[in-house]
């Protein structure tokens, strides 16, 4: 009994070792048909990485990679294949990551370049990566970004390599950043008669069609002030246009010298989407109003009038009662 349990053994050993000579030995296709041990792999974002857009000329963004490693196994011999498989349990496997191609307006780069584990029986899914990306303001507001990697395992003895690129997407921000300037002065001088008129030259340094709103604030009594309600400026840097502020000083009787400043509030919008808007910038101006006024002289002309035809009727009936 035991003389047949030794020769049974032996034989299984004996065939074991031809087997895997015969393996080794045999052409790679026709090896692979009855043996077949392959890595792969599997890059996407981790949960909620690119769930934020991300800002363009802000600082670096850290994102999560989730990884995902594991060996086929397959061929005409399975159970034997599975048994192979079992011999590489443990073995260390060095997954390299390349970046390959990205957006042109985006600057990535890998923390790390190669992620260190082991050949399992399953699938390792646990496995992450970080990267850093910065997006500049030529980043389309909301358009597919996307980074290209590289992902590679060396052979490993009778496993055989595995080399892919994934495409992973990504979406900037809107910029809501715009440059305004007085082209002519931001101070005046004017009569209290008169009007000062300023042109307000904006330009859209953002990454999309943006709506400026306008609205003066802090109109000192007396002082009329007012300015173009909104503009919509192209989408580019270099888009251009032009807001007007007019404002008219006090004209009450008598001399003035007087002077004020004015401040107008812009604030930059998405214009497919106002809702999604900037900070407020500020602009502001400095009025002076210098000279006579003659706006109000009847509430002084009309009290001497009537004095005067009051001193003619009386003198008048004076005149008479004397003849």
């Amino acid at each position: 009994m035991k003389k047949n349990f030794k020769s049974i053994k032996a034989a299984m050993i004996m065939g074991i070792l031809l087997f895997s000579v015969f393996v080794a030995v045999t052409p790679r296709a026709s090896a692979g048909t009855f043996v077949n041990l392959s890595s792969y792999l599997r890059v996407d974002w981790a949960e909620n990485a690119t769930g934020t857009p991300i800002v363009p000329r802000g600082e670096m963004r850290p994102l999560t990679l989730n990884i995902a490693y594991g060996v086929t196994s397959g061929g005409l011999f399975r159970l034997f294949t599975s048994f192979l498989l079992s011999t590489y349990i443990g073995r260390q496997v060095n997954i390299k990551l390349e970046l390959v191609d990205w957006s042109p307006w985006c600057t990535p780069g890998l923390v790390q370049g190669t992620i260190t584990t082991s050949v399992q029986s399953i699938e390792q899914s646990d496995l992450t990566a970080k990267l850093n990306i910065r997006v500049n303001e030529e980043a389309p507001a909301y358009g597919g970004g996307f980074i290209k990697i590289k992902a590679s395992v060396p052979k490993i003895g009778l496993i055989e390599a595995y080399e892919n690129e994934f495409t992973l997407e990504f979406n900037p921000a809107y910029l809501p950043l715009i440059k305004a300037e007085l082209p002519e002065t931001n101070a005046k001088k004017i009569g209290p008669m008169d009007t000062a008129v300023f042109p307000i030259e904006v330009e859209n340094l953002g990454n999309a069609r943006t709506k400026v709103y306008f609205e003066v604030v802090g109109v000192p009594d007396g002082w009329i002030a007012v300015v173009t309600d909104d503009i919509t400026l192209d989408e580019g840097v270099g888009s251009k246009g032009t807001a007007y502020l007019t404002v008219r000083p006090p004209k009450g009787f008598g001399y003035h010298d007087e002077d004020t400043s004015i401040r107008v509030q812009m604030i930059p919008a998405r214009a497919e989407d106002t809702s999604d808007r900037g900070d407020p910038e500020y602009i502001t101006v400095v009025v002076e109003s210098r000279g006579f006024s003659a706006i109000g002289i009847e509430i002084v002309l009309i009290p001497i009038i009537i004095i005067v035809l009051i001193l003619v009727l009386l003198y008048y009936f004076w005149i008479k009662r004397r003849k």
